[in-house]
């Protein structure tokens, strides 16, 4: 569905869901976020995008829910920024929680997946590489969906549902709709032509209709089944907001 992104999203998607999701229910539900420890690609800074992961940790923290990240290796989560940066962004970059929780991420063998609610996919390079195809975060957020959790993920993010099978060999994606950029309008140098993996895999992919939907404020987004999936950085956020409405409904 579309919906226009207006100036204050943040702040009135806050709002909205903190009258949706109780202290009760909220008290107690975990979210695991998935970045990754790649910085670099062909010489330019790069990993997660900041966007996609701090304005999601700032959502799930007003509403009392607490967060993990998850890496390949563990330690340091790899998080750029690319372009002007407005002082919300920056107010969740260099706060206390945020500094601590990318500094200190997870490897797999430390999770439990009984502990979580949902986890979420931020967009960025870096996980074409390391996570793309790590099984065992892959199995993490398996075994997470089916223990009744929400899975999210936004921009690029979506690309590491490709290779998640469930406990029937299923593709996580068989069956779902799913945003996810063409070929066409992605980097050349990424290995992963992700359009076509979710199609081999039973997707049913959603695109933008043009590249300009992203400059018109346009946000393209897509929730079934416990999944909710968002074309473009700026859609993090209200991604974040459906997935604690999930939680809520646990």
């Amino acid at each position: 569905m579309k919906k226009n992104i207006h100036p204050f999203v943040i702040a009135v998607l806050v709002m909205i869901i903190a009258c949706l999701v109780s202290d009760t229910h909220a008290q107690g539900r975990k979210i695991l976020i998935v970045s990754t420890n790649i910085d670099s690609l062909q010489g330019d800074r790069n990993g997660t995008f900041l966007m996609e992961i701090a304005y999601p940790v700032a959502v799930w923290q007003s509403l009392g829910i607490e967060v993990d990240i998850l890496t390949p290796r563990g330690g340091r989560a790899a998080v750029y920024h690319r372009g002007k940066m407005d002082s919300s962004l920056a107010r969740i970059e260099e706060s206390e929680y945020f500094k601590k929780k990318i500094k200190h991420s997870l490897a797999p063998g430390e999770i439990n997946p009984a502990h979580y609610a949902g986890i979420f996919y931020p967009g960025g390079g870096g996980q074409f590489y390391d996570v793309v195809n790590n099984d065992s975060i892959a199995t993490i957020a398996a075994a997470i969906y089916e223990n009744g959790g929400v899975i999210g993920a936004a921009g690029h993010g979506a690309v590491s549902l490709l290779n998640i099978r469930l406990k029937d060999g299923i593709y996580l994606v068989q069956g779902k709709r799913i945003t996810c950029f063409p070929k066409s309008i992605s980097a050349k140098w990424l290995p992963v032509d992700w359009e076509q993996g979710l199609k081999q895999r039973g997707a049913t992919v959603v695109l933008p209709v043009s590249p300009e939907e992203k400059e018109n404020g346009v946000q393209l987004i897509e929730a079934n089944e416990r999944i909710v999936t968002g074309s473009y950085a700026e859609n993090a956020a209200w991604v974040a907001g459906q997935m604690a409405i999930f939680i809520k409904g646990r």
